[in-house]
């Protein structure tokens, strides 16, 4: 089962210019990337300008078999894109004409999280926009109600936090096969 995601950066212009994620989209995990792989704009930029994708690694990458990823290829590290490495159409990026229009229509391909990467308004020692990552989300009440954020919140704590619990449950598992 996927988790889906939508990648966003925002432009000088106020636009968010965007892609889908299909795989592993929650905080833990695409979102642990994000801030850990995904600070440079430029870089963030071009990735989402490649449209649609399977998963996002730690760098663009080149064209390859689409499936090759998951076999544990030299490609496991590098995104994997439906146009570029499948040859699928009409699936490029999208523009929306700022935050609130991102949030209402990011979530139509089913996805659970949408991030954001946006200037913080501080600058690096070089001078240059320190850019970081935000998200919101979707969830069900009880009820069976959608319910999804309104506003952008801070990702980095969160997706680290939850990398880390995803850790120990991991090592927990490994501890309890080692037990059988």
């Amino acid at each position: 089962m996927a988790t889906r995601a939508r990648i966003g950066i925002k432009q000088k212009s106020g636009r968010i210019i965007a892609s889908y994620q299909h795989w592993d989209g929650y905080p833990g995990g695409l979102g642990y990337n994000l801030c850990e792989n995904w600070e440079n704009s430029k870089k963030v930029t071009d990735a989402i300008k490649l449209g649609d994708s399977s998963k996002w690694g730690v760098i663009i990458g080149e064209k390859h078999d689409f499936d090759a990823d998951r076999h544990g290829s030299d490609f496991e590290h590098m995104n994997c894109y439906y146009n570029r490495d499948r040859g699928e159409k009409d699936c490029g990026y999208k523009v929306y004409k700022d935050e609130a229009e991102y949030i209402e229509n990011g979530f139509r391909s089913g996805e659970q999280y949408v991030y954001l990467m946006k200037d913080t308004g501080d600058k690096d020692y070089l001078g240059n926009p320190k850019f970081t990552w935000y998200y919101v989300e979707s969830r069900y009440t009880s009820e069976g109600k959608e319910v999804i954020d309104t506003e952008f919140k801070p990702l980095e704590r969160y997706a680290i936090l939850e990398h880390i619990d995803i850790l120990k449950r991991t090592l927990e598992q490994m501890d309890e096969r080692k037990v059988a």
